[in-house]
């Protein structure tokens, strides 16, 4: 391969990556959003999460930039009705996980004019693919999960004076499993960690161990905080996340042994110095967390120094830091209220969906792997795999210091 050619590819690369921050490129990810539907009493209580980058698409949008929230507000008052007709009594922002916007409605109901008719037009004027996840919960303590979409865009509440039908086995199996996949597809920093896995693993055998330990970590920690065995800090969890990713990433550079040691000696000071700051100040009040993510970092930073020492432990590092994106899987489900019939189905349904997601992209991406290692002298493959590598520690260094701090 010419040095032209290569050249060419690392630009398209670089291209690629900065575009990902782009509409254009989140176009090419599934369009989703989640509802949950709380009846009670003589009122309904709605939650919408949508991933913020769909948000930025809405024509409300345009007119109130940059206030996501009140766009989407705009935007679900007018596109969400309910038949016979409801008075909106209360809407409001909601906090929630980093790039993601939530909007709560209340309405006010009369118990004559069930079973209602929701329509859910939200989305479909801007992209017709969107899928929309709604949970509709009841007094009873049942509740049932219905996919909606640009053909099928109507569901019905029962009344609450009778007892809804549960959803069969089978309908929460297959629901939760397209949720998963959906999830795992549409996780761009989770894409970007399972790229990161790759570039570091030198054959098929070592990926499937690697990729197994992460799967074992995140399987983990998803079941206990879908559980709410475990109640995480979702911002302190979204930044983690950005955190494997900033560590893997200097890893897979490959960089000289002596320049590994001057950072880990750089990541020792760095941490003295954030600890410092946050005793004396109130900059950063959390001195737990410095003093969690300095341990970590500079002892991933040290063990890397061995190459061989590293490829050994990669499938019980990558378990380790599955249980961080675990965690980060399991606020999807916590936001739209994962059903409590059929739990342990539902549970097991998503993060076969995850996976089933997690070996798509390994797959396409370990192909295309190897034919550019195949086709690629050695000196100019390593070249396009620091290049890659670089671009995501950018990546991830940006999530990192955006989450924890904006």
């Amino acid at each position: 391969m010419s040095h032209k050619l290569i050249n060419q590819f690392c630009t398209l690369t670089l291209l690629v990556f900065i575009s990902s921050f782009s509409h254009s490129v989140s176009a090419h990810t599934r369009s989703v959003s989640y509802s949950n539907w709380l009846i009670n009493n003589d009122q309904i209580i709605m939650t919408f999460i949508a991933p913020a980058r769909e948000v930025t698409k809405l024509n409300e949008y345009q007119l109130l930039y940059p206030d996501l929230a009140a766009s989407l507000d705009k935007h679900l008052v007018n596109s969400i009705h309910l038949n016979p007709s409801s008075k909106l009594i209360n809407n409001k922002a909601l906090l929630t996980e980093q790039g993601t916007v939530g909007i709560e409605l209340i309405y006010k109901i009369d118990k004559k004019n069930i079973p209602l008719m929701i329509e859910m037009n939200a989305f479909y004027d801007v992209t017709s693919s969107h899928t929309h996840y709604a949970t509709i919960n009841t007094r009873e303590g049942l509740n049932k999960s219905i996919i909606v979409n640009e053909q099928n865009r109507s569901f019905e509440i029962l009344s609450l004076d009778e007892k809804s039908k549960d959803q069969t086995i089978k309908e929460v199996i297959f629901g939760y499993i397209d949720l998963g996949f959906t999830h795992i597809l549409s996780g761009f920093d989770h894409l970007v960690f399972l790229l990161l896995l790759l570039l570091l693993c030198s054959s098929l055998k070592e990926l499937f161990f690697t990729a197994t330990g992460f799967t074992v970590g995140h399987s983990l920690t998803l079941f206990l905080a879908a559980s709410n065995l475990v109640i995480p800090n979702t911002k302190i969890i979204e930044s983690l996340i950005g955190l494997t990713i900033v560590i893997t990433a200097i890893e897979a550079i490959n960089l000289p042994i002596i320049d590994k040691k001057r950072m880990w000696l750089g990541s020792i000071f760095l941490f003295i110095f954030l600890l410092l700051i946050s005793v004396s100040t109130s900059i950063i009040d959390n001195s737990l967390f410095i003093i969690g993510i300095g341990l970590l970092t500079i002892s991933y930073l040290k063990l890397i120094q061995d190459q061989d020492t590293a490829s050994r432990y990669r499938p019980l590092l990558a378990c380790i830091f599955g249980t961080i994106h675990g965690f980060g899987f399991a606020n999807i489900l916590n936001e739209m209220g994962i059903v409590k019939t059929n739990y342990l189905q539902a549970l097991f349904s998503f993060n076969i969906g995850v996976e089933l997601g997690q070996i798509l992209v390994l797959t396409v991406l370990w192909l295309s792997y190897t034919y550019i290692k195949k086709h690629t002298k050695n000196k100019y493959f390593f070249e396009i795999r620091s290049l890659i590598s670089s671009i995501l520690l950018s990546i991830g260094l940006y999530w990192l210091i955006t989450r924890l701090f904006i």
